[in-house]
């Protein structure tokens, strides 16, 4: 500490000498309203003899006590700030496995839906094996139901649908009777 006389210090200067801060020196002028002795440029200088008072003020117990119970030091700020880092940390891992979590429920929903879809797949198979089958059936009712009606029709079918198409083609030609005269378009009306 700096001896105690008639010097002229700044601010920062009497705080250095008596163990404190400069914002408390500044609080303590306002507070006591001590005035500036002399100004040099933006230097406020102050005679150290006007702070005895805030030297009593910061060696009484009560004001240790009161200073360690507002001020902080650096480690307490360290550690505050380790803290908050932990905490960070806690939440950003809690994140990851919500996300987590998140895409295995999805995945489980995917894997559900690709299975919905592969058995609608295969019940649209047993749809489209019923419908031939029915179809099938349809024709064979009704080629029972022409039986039964006139047997002639059948055969007349039946040896129509094991001709070929050559055959029949040759037979029209030669059965001109039976034949109509081929539509006019109205194209061919001036013809």
């Amino acid at each position: 500490m700096l001896k105690v006389s008639e010097d002229l210090l700044t601010k920062s200067r009497i705080a250095e000498a008596l163990g404190t801060n400069p914002m408390r020196v500044t609080r303590f002028i306002d507070r006591n309203k001590i005035n500036v002795v002399k100004k040099e440029g933006k230097r406020e200088l102050y005679k150290l003899t006007d702070f005895n008072a805030l030297k009593e003020e910061l060696n009484s117990p009560e004001a240790n006590k009161e200073a360690k119970s507002h001020g902080f030091s650096k480690d307490d700020y360290i550690l505050t700030l380790k803290k908050q880092l932990e905490e960070q940390k806690l939440q950003y891992e809690q994140v990851l496995k919500s996300k987590d979590e998140t895409i295995s429920s999805l995945r489980e929903t995917i894997a559900t839906s690709q299975k919905s879809y592969d058995d609608m797949k295969d019940q649209l198979a047993v749809k489209d094996e019923q419908i031939f089958s029915l179809t099938k059936l349809t024709n064979n009712a009704q080629t029972l139901n022409l039986v039964d009606k006139d047997p002639k029709r059948i055969q007349a079918a039946h040896s129509d649908a094991e001709t070929k198409p050559e055959q029949s083609s040759s037979s029209e030609e030669t059965d001109d009777s039976t034949k109509k005269p081929p539509k006019k378009h109205w194209w061919q009306f001036g013809k």
